[in-house]
Parts: structure tokens; C-alpha cells; sequence
């Protein structure tokens, strides 16, 4: 009967023959004169064997208590409902997949495989991934996010980018078969008909619908005709948006080089994307708006500019002309030899000034050589009378050539600047047998404003005569 009955407890285990299903099978210990009993160890790896196996892949729902962190980054704590509870553990490489801080109290879904710890015999849950489950979880995920990334700098204003003032292409990240993409379509069709979109379509709720928004927006942002993103979605509820609080999303958008226009949900719906988009739109209808300008009122504008600046241009036309026109009145336009006549001026005093120090300086010499004489006979002998009036004689002859050298050199150099003055003189060039032509005291350029029967004078190098036009030669 004992052996009936181990053997119906072996078959209740699994443990009557061996399985390659089971990671170990016990072996009960012989004894002749009674039951074969098992090592504790033994039975509890037959039941982990069991439990793995048959709880490999399970999800748990239930509330969070007594959660703690090892220093090893180990993380334990008890999963219960109203009437039960079990323990689970949530190793350190499972963590960076977890979109919240798991604390006590938390209604969470969880996601694991159940194994029993051989040192205590107990069975708990190796958790793999936690939700958080009802609105209170998901806000509270979204806060703890939201601070996260806060600190991180990606809500900074100055991170964000302006938007082009006139795009000519739009990236849209939506669902193909949404209302969303097509309220944006019909709105920028409206607002002006030559801006294209591009549209990358993706889930937009759901497992999996975070990573392919992520990846619609890194995929824009590869080309570069793109000009502005559209990223959003229709209105649902808190879990519906939740893709667009996912933190690869963000992250997407922060690196992004395209400015994006987050267009979530309704007016009251916000998620993470919206602040750390460059703009964040109430609606998708309300992102083609603000993204796309009326081509009316730009045109509008554009010919409105036109025509100030138009009208800027005639102002400062009329006003440069008005100026020339006085300049032109001056004297110096009419009688443009009087420009010289200051340089002539100038000149007649700098030749006067040149004479004068030329005869100041010949006297001043004179009367040197005078004393040098007078003191010379005051101090020479009799004796040396004869030596003296040669040497005088010789140093008199040698004084009145140095000076005639000197006056020769100036008269020269006047000579010179006299030519250079006649040279920019503008009437020298009647000298060369060139003439002026004037009418009505107005010289002629050109033969505009000249009839044949019109009196003109010209002006030659010496003297000038009076002349009736007989045909004008156009050349």
C-alpha cells in the first residue's frame, strides 16, 4: 500500500519517469523496512522543475507591497490581491525596461515566469516587465517621466527650433487610416494647395507603436526636402495617447534637427511629446494651421510689401534727384575753370613768397660777406694787403656763383610748377588746337538740345568766334 501510494504521489508529481521536459527528477532513498522518503532539496527542485515549466510565461495583475532595492540594484517586493499574495523579484537587467518607479500601492500588470527559491522553499515570480494599470498608475508614470526628462533639459525653451515661415514640404507620423491624417490633409489642401505631404504611417496605441513613431520621425529626418514634422493622433483616452508618452518617443524628438509640431489628442489631452516638441498644437486640425500660412493672405502680403517698397524706392529717386538737381545749379557746374582759380591764386602767392626770400636771402648774404670782409681788413697787416684783395676777390667771384647757381635751381623749379599748373590748367588744351563749344553760356557735350540755325560760340586759344549751325552730323 506504501509503495501504491508513492507511486500514485510520483505519477501526481510527474516524477514516475524521467521527462525531458523536467530540468531534474527525484529519486526517493531506499529503505527496507519503510517508506522511501526524498532529500527537502530534492523535492523542492522536482517542484521547481515542475512550476518552470508549466508557469513559464505568465502575466500577474495585483497591487505592489513592501517594494525594496538591494544595494546589488535587486529589486523584491510581494504582489496581492484581496485574498493572496506572492513574491516576485525584479532583477537589475529588467530595470532599464520598466517606464515607471514601481512604489507600494501600485496597481500594476506584470509580466514574468514562475521559479521557486531553493533556499527557503518559497515560489515567487522572476518579473520581466511591469505596467502600471488604471489612470492613477499612468498619470503617476507620466509624472515620474515628466520630472525625469525635465531635469534632463528636454522641455528647455531654448532647445526648441522655429518653424519655417513657408514650408514646402510636411512630414506627417500618424496612422494611415486615422482621422487625424486626414483632417491634416484637407486643412493644408485649404490653406495652400503646393505644400506636399509626406506621410509616414505607424501604430498609434498599442504594443510596439512608441518604437515605430520613433522611428517614422528618424526616418524624416534622413531626407532633406522635410521641412516641418507632424507628429500626433486623434483624441482617446490617457492609456490610448500613451504611446506618445513613452520615452523613446521623446527622446526621438529631442535629437530631432526637423522641427516637430506635436498634435495629440484634444485641447485638454497633454502627453510628453507636446513638451518636448519645438510646438505643441491643441489638435492635428490645429497643427496643419499653424504650420501652413494661408497662400491667399502670403500673397497678399507679398504684394503689399511690393508696394511699399515700390513706393520707398520713387521717394528716394525723387529726393536724389532733387538733390542733383541742385548741385547741378551751383556755379562750379556751370564755370568749372573757377574751381582753379583758388589754385591759381595760390600759386601767383607761393611765386611771390619765392622771390622774396630769394632777394631776402641774397642780402642776407651780401651783408654776411660785408662783416666777413670788414673784419677781415680790420684784422689783416698792410703786409698782407695785396693776398687779402685776391683772396676777397676770389671769395666774392665764388659768392656770386653759388648765388647765381641757387637763383637759376628756384627759377627752375618755378618754371616747373608753372608747367604742371598749366598742365591741369583746362584751358591749356586750347593751346593744342582744341576748342570750347557753348550756347547760351552752356557748354556742349553733345549735340541734344541743338537745331541747325542755332547761334553757338567757341572759344578758342586765342580769342573766340560766333557761329551759326548749319547741319547737324551724328556720329
Amino acid at each position: 500500500m506504501i509503495h501504491n501510494q508513492q507511486t500514485q504521489t510520483k505519477k501526481q508529481l510527474g516524477l514516475a519517469k524521467k521527462s525531458e521536459n523536467f530540468l531534474y527528477e527525484a529519486e526517493p532513498v531506499s529503505n527496507e523496512d519503510g517508506p522511501k522518503p526524498y532529500q527537502v532539496s530534492d523535492l523542492t527542485r522536482a517542484i521547481k522543475g515542475l512550476m518552470e515549466d508549466a508557469f513559464d510565461s505568465i502575466w500577474v495583475e495585483g497591487e505592489i507591497s513592501n517594494f525594496r532595492t538591494a544595494a546589488s540594484g535587486h529589486s523584491y517586493f510581494v504582489l496581492k490581491d484581496k485574498n493572496s499574495q506572492i513574491r516576485c523579484v525584479l532583477f537589475k537587467g529588467y530595470r532599464g525596461g520598466i517606464k515607471f518607479q514601481p512604489e507600494d500601492g501600485d496597481q500594476v500588470l506584470l509580466f514574468g515566469r514562475i521559479t521557486v527559491y531553493d533556499a527557503r522553499g518559497e515560489y515567487q515570480i522572476v518579473t520581466e516587465s511591469i505596467e502600471p494599470r488604471g489612470d492613477g498608475a499612468l498619470q503617476k508614470a507620466f509624472e515620474q517621466l515628466k520630472t525625469e526628462l525635465e531635469k534632463e533639459g528636454l522641455f528647455d525653451e531654448e532647445k526648441k527650433q522655429p518653424l519655417p515661415e513657408f514650408p514646402w514640404k510636411i512630414g506627417v507620423v500618424t496612422s494611415s487610416t486615422g482621422a487625424a491624417v486626414r483632417d491634416i490633409l484637407n486643412i493644408i489642401k485649404r490653406r495652400n494647395p503646393k505644400v506636399s505631404v509626406l506621410l509616414f504611417p505607424t501604430k498609434v496605441q498599442g504594443e510596439g507603436a512608441a518604437e515605430e513613431i520613433a522611428q517614422g520621425i528618424k526616418e524624416l529626418n534622413k531626407r532633406k526636402d522635410i521641412d516641418v514634422i507632424i507628429v500626433g493622433r486623434g483624441g482617446g483616452s490617457l492609456e490610448d495617447l500613451w504611446a506618445f508618452n513613452e520615452e523613446v518617443v521623446a527622446r526621438a524628438i529631442a535629437v530631432s534637427r526637423i522641427p516637430i509640431v506635436s498634435a495629440v489628442g484634444h485641447e485638454v489631452d497633454f502627453t510628453i511629446s507636446d513638451f518636448v516638441a519645438d510646438l505643441r498644437a491643441a489638435t492635428p486640425s490645429t497643427a496643419a494651421e499653424l504650420t501652413v500660412p494661408v497662400l491667399r493672405d502670403t500673397v497678399q502680403e507679398i504684394n503689399s510689401l511690393n508696394g511699399a517698397l515700390t513706393s520707398s524706392m520713387r521717394q528716394k529717386l525723387r529726393s536724389y534727384y532733387d538733390l542733383l538737381k541742385m548741385l547741378m545749379s551751383r556755379r562750379f557746374f556751370n564755370q568749372p575753370k573757377e574751381i582753379f582759380n583758388p589754385h591759381i591764386q595760390r600759386v601767383d602767392e607761393l611765386h611771390s613768397r619765392l622771390i622774396r626770400g630769394l632777394e631776402k636771402g641774397l642780402m642776407t648774404q651780401q651783408q654776411v660777406l660785408k662783416d666777413k670782409i670788414h673784419r677781415l681788413f680790420q684784422a689783416s697787416p698792410e703786409k698782407h694787403i695785396p693776398y687779402l684783395k685776391e683772396n676777397v676777390g676770389m671769395l666774392e667771384k665764388r659768392m656770386l656763383q653759388i648765388i647765381q647757381s641757387q637763383m637759376l635751381l628756384n627759377k627752375q623749379c618755378f618754371e616747373g610748377v608753372l608747367k604742371n599748373l598749366n598742365a591741369f590748367n583746362p584751358l591749356s588744351i586750347l593751346d593744342r588746337g582744341y576748342s570750347i563749344s557753348s550756347k547760351d553760356n552752356k557748354s556742349l557735350k553733345d549735340t541734344e538740345g541743338v537745331n541747325p540755325g542755332d547761334s553757338i560760340q567757341v572759344r578758342l586759344s586765342k580769342g573766340a568766334l560766333d557761329c551759326t549751325v548749319k547741319k547737324i552730323i551724328e556720329k
